[in-house]
């Protein structure tokens, strides 16, 4: 069964907003029969983006696997069952295209972006990198230096860090959040993860909430 729908601007809204804005096309949404959703929009010329969006950050996280969704991400360029590293940047490089990833504290998104001739092929490349990753060891620690001089540079952006942190409000008011740092914790990567040793992504549990 498939379920479809078509999100446009209120009334309301079309008055907020200018018209580059309320006038943008609208966004079709369609649920597949296994729970996938896929957002799509047209009229944007000869080019196109096409990604994942997963709800798999770090909020999703514990104290344990904190960063495992950031780590994944890194690791999923690093080469497939079906493709090499070498390989897959040559095939991106080669459509003209685009591949990227990021996570945040509420998504891990893995898009690419392509002519649109070539969607079916980046669509096939996104679901090559999300479902076969090699995560091979000698790679893993590779990356872990990677992340780790990230770390540092994202510790200096207090934008960054501020929210992972508690603090004194006004009126004695304590603010705490809750979340995970979205880039994980130096002390626990990556070998406390149960993931590196069984191939698993902790993925599992948001399996219904992909956005294509």
């Amino acid at each position: 069964m498939i379920r479809q729908g078509v999100r446009k601007f209120s009334s309301v809204a079309e008055a907020r907003f200018p018209m580059s804005v309320s006038k943008a096309a609208a966004t079709e949404v369609t649920e597949l029969a296994n729970g996938l959703r896929v957002a799509s929009e047209g009229g944007h010329g000869e080019t196109a983006t096409v990604g994942v969006w997963i709800d798999a950050g770090s909020r999703y996280e514990t104290a344990k696997n904190n960063g495992a969704a950031h780590f994944l991400e890194h690791m999923a360029f690093k080469g497939t069952s079906k493709r090499t590293q070498e390989r897959l940047e040559v095939e991106i490089e080669n459509m003209g295209g685009h591949l990227n990833a990021y996570t945040s504290r509420e998504q891990t998104v893995y898009y690419a972006q392509c002519f649109k001739n070539d969607i079916p092929q980046a669509v096939d490349i996104l679901s090559d990198i999300l479902q076969n990753s090699l995560l091979d060891p000698a790679a893993i620690e590779r990356e872990r230096g990677v992340i780790l001089r990230e770390m540092e540079e994202v510790e200096k952006s207090q934008e960054e860090v501020s929210p992972n942190h508690s603090g004194q409000g006004k009126g004695g008011f304590v603010f705490i959040f809750s979340f995970f740092f979205f880039i994980g914790r130096p002390e626990i990567l990556p070998s406390s993860w149960p993931f590196v040793h069984s191939g698993v992504p902790p993925l599992n549990h948001c399996n219904q909430h992909l956005t294509l």
